[in-house]
């Protein structure tokens, strides 16, 4: 038995248990009760819900041997490590963000590629890392580094600058966030993506680096979510 399996059965137990509340409060209404007579009956019963539903839930972790009430370890805490790519759900996500600035402050070399600007990127960070900026931004009008700034078409510029990276940091430590996956897919396409993902995972693996990469499920079609977690995993 699965936890989704179990929460799945609790939750319906919990509806059942409401309902079957309801419906004995609408019969008690028919039966002639006085209004403070129904208001008790109620209180009394809506209040046992939580406690039987506590109870029903300790008997299913003595059976399945779980702890329902303890969060599933992450994603990211759970599978990152040398040569893995971790697939993250939701783009701009806060936890990608933190991993990368744990492991950076831990003396990990970093390379961030993303929507946010390298300056609250470096800010976020509080150490020195390698940021690219995923932009449409006239570079000429900022104040940042040329360099740092990266056209979602600059597939070739984007592949390059990684490749130096895991070449510079071989052997050594090193984490890279690509954060800004729906971005570059717009302005090319699905496939493209793919393309490069994939030979970016086999990248990190030989260079035994880490990659982390935030994916927005609802902006992708269902079978390009699969073919994601397929080719990424």
């Amino acid at each position: 038995m699965s936890r989704e399996y179990a929460d799945g059965y609790l939750k319906g137990y919990e509806d059942g248990l409401r309902e079957a509340l309801e419906e004995l409060i609408g019969n008690t209404c028919r039966k002639n009760f006085n209004s403070t007579e129904i208001q008790l009956l109620a209180k009394n019963q809506r209040s046992a819900v939580p406690k039987k539903l506590a109870l029903r839930r300790r008997q299913m972790e003595r059976e399945m041997g779980l702890d329902l009430d303890r969060e599933e370890a992450s994603p990211t805490r759970q599978e990152a490590g040398p040569g893995k790519t971790v697939l993250l759900k939701g783009e701009g996500n806060q936890e990608a963000m933190e991993a990368f600035r744990d492991l950076v402050q831990a003396g990990w070399d970093g390379l961030c590629i993303s929507r946010m600007c390298p300056r609250d990127v470096r800010h976020f960070v509080g150490r020195d890392c390698t940021v690219l900026w995923l932009t449409k931004a006239d570079p000429m009008a900022g104040d940042q580094d040329r360099e740092e700034y990266l056209l979602p078409t600059e597939t070739a510029k984007m592949q390059t600058s990684i490749r130096n990276f895991l070449t510079r940091n071989k052997g050594k430590p090193s984490v890279i966030l690509l954060d800004g996956m729906t971005f570059i897919i717009t302005n090319t396409d699905f496939r493209s993506f793919l393309k490069i993902a994939q030979k970016l995972k086999d990248d990190v693996y030989q260079a035994q680096s880490l990659l982390l990469l935030p994916y927005e499920p609802k902006n992708l079609a269902e079978n390009e979510v699969h073919l994601l977690i397929n080719e990424m995993s």
